[in-house]
């Protein structure tokens, strides 16, 4: 196990194979589910600036989660401009990881509050849209092909995030996981009670 909080060491710690195990499940989900470019983008964005973050400040916890999540979502990049845009195999490894790499180094060494930032803003982009479509597609009495399964599992990865932010205190995890928890929840009565309502319809 590695602890939510780097010191002393958390006997209730999070295992660190489970975290993993519910990160790359839900990333892998959305990937099948056809997940945009640049909302992969903006995921290894968001993972590249708190792990800056994390590195600022030597928190181990926020270092290794997020080390995790890079290195799940920067291969999606890659893979999605092999396959949908056709670049060139070393093109689509090398411009991702080396912008990836660049980009961590850069907000490592500015004031802690620009990755902070950059990661609330980034985690705003990849949620608050899928709210407001899922909201359409209800109004409209479209079923969404979201599945439930990978929001419930980033409810949970969000809700242990916010736990640390609280445990620490972290204003901007606080801050983050309170919008994501809050939006992936409403995500979840949303396509919920949609699919409730058309099982209803139908039978």
């Amino acid at each position: 196990e590695f602890s939510w909080d780097s010191n002393p060491p958390d006997p209730a710690g999070v295992p660190a194979k489970l975290e993993q195990r519910w990160v790359a499940e839900a990333l892998y989900r959305m990937w099948s589910a056809g997940v945009s470019l640049v909302t992969w983008c903006i995921f290894a964005l968001s993972g590249s600036s708190w792990l800056a973050y994390g590195l600022i400040l030597q928190a181990p916890a926020i270092i290794i989660g997020n080390i995790t999540f890079v290195a799940t979502t920067v291969p999606v990049v890659m893979l999605l401009l092999r396959r949908l845009h056709n670049w060139p195999v070393s093109a689509a490894v090398v411009v991702p990881l080396v912008a990836t790499l660049a980009g961590i180094a850069l907000l490592a060494r500015l004031p802690a509050w620009v990755p902070s930032s950059l990661g609330v803003i980034c985690g705003i982009l990849t949620t608050v849209p899928q709210l407001i479509e899922s909201i359409s597609r209800r109004r409209a009495g479209l079923v969404s092909e979201v599945s439930l399964a990978t929001l419930g599992l980033l409810l949970a990865g969000q809700a242990l995030w916010l736990s640390y932010g609280l445990a620490r205190p972290d204003v901007p995890m606080i801050i983050t996981n309170v919008i994501a928890v809050t939006v992936t929840s409403g995500l979840i009565f949303v396509e919920g009670s949609r699919r409730r309502e058309h099982a209803t319809e139908q039978s």
